[in-house]
């Protein structure tokens, strides 16, 4: 699980099993998979973070963004006014370039104020918007 200190939220492996009396003897087989696969799911978060990165916008691009996750859920209008002064004047300097990955911290910055629970399904909504957006194809 990938947690910024912003509230993004992103689960790269899920472990999934009945709790069954079995459950406990076969839960280092699953373990064990399932660390096996963090290398290349670690290779697509760094190519999802890149595209976003590449992804130059203008200001009006930044405001279809905008709209658009609202429509998808990823923000409320009500936090429109944030995401876009966060956008305008990152109170993060590493944010400064314009481009997809600031946008995306300037959305996450409304985050912060969510609980837990619904920041992860608006991160995975924003998630689906960016990868559209920055043509990123990552495998499941």
């Amino acid at each position: 699980v990938f947690v910024c200190d912003n509230l993004s939220f992103s689960g790269l492996i899920q472990i999934r099993r009945k709790h069954t009396r079995f459950a406990v003897r076969d839960l280092r087989q699953l373990t064990a998979r399932a660390v096996g696969q963090l290398g290349e799911r670690l290779v697509g978060m760094e190519a999802r973070i890149t595209a976003y990165r590449n992804l130059r916008l203008t200001d009006s691009r930044a405001h279809d963004l905008v709209i658009r996750a609202t429509d998808c859920r990823a923000i409320t209008p009500s936090q429109i006014p944030e995401v876009l002064a966060q956008w305008r004047n990152s109170a993060h300097a590493e944010f400064a370039p314009r481009n997809g990955w600031s946008l995306w911290n300037a959305c996450t910055e409304a985050f912060k104020s969510v609980n837990p629970h619904t920041a992860i399904a608006r991160c995975e909504a924003l998630h689906g918007l960016f990868d559209g957006a920055a043509g990123v194809a990552l495998a499941s």
